[in-house]
C-alpha cells in the first residue's frame, strides 16, 4: 500500500502550486494601491466604494500592496519574485509533468523553490507542524522559537518573529484546504500548518 506521502490524489498538486502563484502574485505587488475610476463623491461615500472594489479586486485576501518603493527596492523585489515564480513554475513542469514520474506532495517539491531562494537570496525557508499530522518529522518544532510559534499560531495568531544574532525569523501560518487534510489529518476544525523564514538583517 502506497503511504499518502508519496501517492496524491488527482490534481491536488497542481491546484495548490497554482494557488501559491496566484496568492504570491496578489500579496507582493508592485504597482501600489488597486485603481479606481474617480468619481466625485462625498468622503465617506469614496470609501465606501473603495473598500467594496477592494474587496471584490481582491476577493477574500487582504491587499498587501505597498505604497511606490524607492527604485533600487522596487528592482530588488522584482528580482526576488522573478526568480521564485521561475522556480516555482519550473518545480511544477519537473515534478507533475514529466511521463513516468513519481508523484511528491507539494511541500516536498516547493523545497526547491526554497533551495532558489537560499542559493540566490539568503533566504531560509522550512515548513512547519502545527495542528496537523506531519508528513515528514523533520517538520516538528525543534527550536525554542519554533515552539513558540506552534504555540501562537494555535491560537489564531498571524505572525510570530523574532531578531536575534543578525538574523530576522518570522512564522506565519499557512491555512490547510480540503485536498490537503486528504493526507494532513487533523481533529481540528481548521488545521494549519507554518511556513518560517530567516533573512540576515544589519545590526541595529
Amino acid at each position: 500500500m502506497t503511504h499518502p506521502y508519496r501517492r496524491l490524489h488527482g490534481n491536488s498538486p497542481l491546484t495548490l502550486l497554482l494557488g501559491f502563484l496566484a496568492i504570491a502574485l496578489i500579496s507582493a505587488r508592485l504597482d501600489g494601491q488597486p485603481q479606481t475610476k474617480r468619481v466625485e463623491k462625498t468622503g465617506t461615500a469614496k470609501q465606501s466604494d473603495k473598500k467594496k472594489s477592494d474587496k471584490k479586486k481582491t476577493g477574500s485576501l487582504k491587499s498587501l500592496a505597498a505604497k511606490p518603493l524607492p527604485l533600487e527596492q522596487a528592482r530588488q523585489r522584482a528580482r526576488l519574485l522573478h526568480d521564485i515564480y521561475e522556480s516555482t513554475l519550473l518545480t511544477m513542469h519537473r515534478h507533475y509533468f514529466e511521463p513516468n514520474k513519481q508523484r511528491v506532495i507539494p511541500s516536498r517539491a516547493l523545497e526547491d523553490v526554497f533551495y532558489t531562494a537560499r542559493r540566490r537570496w539568503g533566504v531560509e525557508a522550512r515548513w512547519l507542524a502545527v495542528s496537523a499530522q506531519a508528513m515528514n518529522i523533520d517538520h516538528k518544532p525543534k527550536t525554542t522559537f519554533e515552539k513558540q510559534a506552534v504555540q501562537l499560531l494555535l491560537t489564531g495568531k498571524k505572525q510570530h518573529e523574532e531578531v536575534r544574532d543578525g538574523t530576522y525569523r518570522m512564522a506565519a501560518p499557512i491555512v490547510l484546504f480540503a485536498n490537503c487534510i486528504r493526507c494532513h489529518t487533523s481533529r481540528r476544525r481548521n488545521p494549519v500548518a507554518g511556513l518560517i523564514l530567516s533573512l540576515p538583517v544589519k545590526s541595529e
